[in-house]
């Protein structure tokens, strides 16, 4: 499991890299950065869950969908509360960054190498619950503006769009064409490499120092990491589940923050300098804190 988590971090870190170099040729610029925010978030993102739910219908993987998207809310409002009380109600980009974890990029792939491929469906039901939340209340953090929380703005939202042709796939025994197939995978892939690259564009336009002497960001990171991970266990022990099940929520929730905390800052003028430094800075405290906080888990589910 280290020796996976480690690989996956330096990977990242690689991607990361690109995107800084990037920004420090000035091939990349702060608009450039902002228009890729934008397809990786309404492009690439959409394209991992329709892509994700487009599988044969099971009634057994749907039940157990159904309790994992259950137990997923409850571990967000977990999350939610923590950073709410944790980072104080004006710190609105710590406590987004707490709410959410990075569960496509790093939870898919620990997954994929600790439980097996079958059981990265029920990171993309964790996905389902999670985008309901992230474009209500997590918009709402960023923003401050109640406006963007609108009925007709989260249903025209690509990501909820997604959702439901996803669900609809996987519900009617609908196969997509081999040609649309092969367009939503390589719409898929994009997801990784692009956030990243992101991730590192705005680290290359940031004030490392102001970053690092923030005192916000530790707090942030330690509340991400260590305290929403652990309280998870506590309902998780509930969980009608099997082990493997309840290890996806776990490594769900001991994630870092979502890559999107530095997209999402730049897009509702929120401060994305601290929001970068939050992506970065528990994706590289991640390396020491999943493995503990795993293993104590595995030790007590």
């Amino acid at each position: 499991m280290v020796g996976i988590l480690i690989q996956q971090i330096l990977v990242m870190m690689i991607m990361m890299a690109v995107g800084v170099a990037l920004s420090k040729l000035k091939m990349l610029d702060e608009q450039g950065v902002a228009q890729l925010s934008n397809v990786a978030l309404y492009v690439a993102t959409p394209a991992v869950v329709i892509a994700s739910l487009a599988i044969e219908f099971d009634p057994k993987q749907l039940a157990t969908g159904g309790v994992v998207i259950a137990f997923c809310i409850i571990s967000l409002v977990i999350a939610i509360l923590v950073g709410r009380f944790g980072c104080g109600k004006p710190d609105r980009v710590g406590q987004f960054a707490v709410a959410f974890s990075n569960s496509g990029f790093v939870g898919i792939p620990l997954i994929q190498g600790i439980l097996g491929e079958q059981y990265t469906f029920y990171v993309t039901m964790t996905m389902v619950a999670a985008t309901a939340i992230f474009w209500t209340y997590g918009v709402y953090l960023m923003s401050g503006d109640k406006k963007e929380m609108s009925l007709k703005k989260i249903l025209t939202n690509p990501n909820v769009i997604a959702i439901a042709v996803g669900l609809l796939l996987f519900f009617l025994p609908i196969r997509l064409p081999y040609v649309i197939n092969q367009a939503l995978t390589g719409m898929k892939n994009l997801n990784t490499g692009l956030g990243m690259i992101i991730l590192g564009a705005y680290l290359g336009q940031s004030n490392i120092m102001l970053m690092i002497t923030d005192t916000r960001l530790y707090k942030a990171c330690l509340l991400r990491l260590v305290a929403a991970p652990l309280l998870t266990i506590i309902p998780l022990l509930f969980m009608p589940a099997s082990f493997e099940v309840r290890m996806v929520l776990m490594i769900i929730a001991a994630a870092p923050a979502a890559s999107a905390t530095s997209m999402l800052a730049q897009k509702y003028g929120a401060d994305y300098q601290y929001g970068t430094g939050l992506s970065i800075g528990t994706t590289l405290l991640s390396m020491a804190t999943m493995p503990a906080v795993l293993a104590l888990s595995m030790f007590v589910l």
